[in-house]
């Protein structure tokens, strides 16, 4: 049987690639890391990565120079996207067609085509996977994108639902000749700044239920006063991630200029994308994304994560 999204590459001379609103390193990655695999497979071919990016050291396509003439005659791939509405492409209802690359349960099932792999740790592991088994060369450079991705989203391998093929994507990338020592400082190592702003997040933190669910709030006057990038302001949730005690963290932030508040959760027992999915999110069992309007929105759900904790001690 051919593969449908090689029949769609070689059909299509533009290609566009999306990720999802507020990027992850795996949207990135995913994105990335396509594109270098596209373009040293394929001949003749345009690649454009579209959205908001990552510090990954690259230049985005702008939009403006994607003409009306060349988006509707593209394919657009979107990577790492549940939803089509949370596609970071402010075109994507023009273009010709849409070709789906995800590791998301399918709630919105857009897309005329699509690979996805809801029991994969990460959209890198599908892409990667994916090329493998199509006998695509995968570049040093395509390798690193996506070993970006594989091990954010895994955790560092440690996560619920890494498997046998994490690590046979993390073998498939470490063989091109990555360095992975290089990855993980850049991803890991803090710099000063960096450190004392999770120290002042941890203080910040707020418990309840026992210390079973711990609350980072970043309203817009303290983010304002940060002197960091969204995602590294974002990464402080993290800390609340090694208590044992804690079993349902969050934090709830609101970016200088914006009328909604985003909420990042984390589990590492309960299903907390069923309350997301009640607050215009989504993403995974144990990771998944919320937008609210106000603050007080957030004790109601905030209340619906102790009621999963109430619930399992029943």
């Amino acid at each position: 049987m051919k593969d449908t999204l090689i029949k769609k590459i070689k059909d299509y001379k533009n290609i566009i690639i999306a990720k999802h609103v507020s990027p992850d390193w795996d949207t990135q990655g995913s994105a990335y890391g396509l594109k270098e695999i596209i373009l040293d497979n394929f001949k003749n071919k345009n690649v454009y990565v579209v959205g908001e990016k990552l510090n990954l050291g690259l230049r985005e396509e702008s939009e403006d120079i994607l003409t009306q003439e060349v988006i509707t005659d593209s394919i657009l791939i979107t990577v790492d996207v549940a939803n089509f509405e949370r596609v970071d492409f402010l075109f994507k209802n023009i273009v010709k067609e849409v070709f789906k690359i995800d590791h998301h349960l399918e709630d919105d099932k857009f897309g005329q085509n699509k690979i996805v792999d809801s029991s994969a740790i990460a959209c890198t592991q599908v892409i990667t996977l994916w090329a493998y088994k199509n006998k695509l060369n995968i570049s040093k450079k395509a390798a690193s994108f996506l070993y970006y991705g594989l091990v954010t989203d895994s955790g560092r391998f440690l996560f619920d639902k890494t498997n046998g093929e994490t690590f046979q994507a993390a073998m498939i990338l470490s063989q091109t000749g990555i360095k992975i020592t290089d990855i993980y400082s850049d991803l890991f190592l803090k710099k000063f700044e960096l450190a004392k702003w999770h120290n002042q997040a941890f203080g910040m933190a707020k418990f309840l239920e026992n210390n079973s669910i711990g609350i980072i709030k970043v309203e817009e006057k303290v983010f304002k006063k940060i002197n960091l990038g969204d995602e590294e302001i974002k990464s402080a949730l993290s800390v609340l991630g090694g208590i044992e005690e804690v079993k349902i963290w969050l934090m709830a932030y609101q970016t200088p200029g914006s009328d909604k508040i985003k909420i990042s959760i984390r589990s590492r027992d309960f299903d907390i994308n069923s309350v997301a999915k009640k607050y215009n999110g989504g993403g995974h069992k144990l990771a998944s994304g919320a937008n609210i309007s106000s603050w007080k929105e957030l004790d109601k759900l905030i209340d619906d994560l102790s009621s999963l904790i109430k619930l399992k001690g029943k």
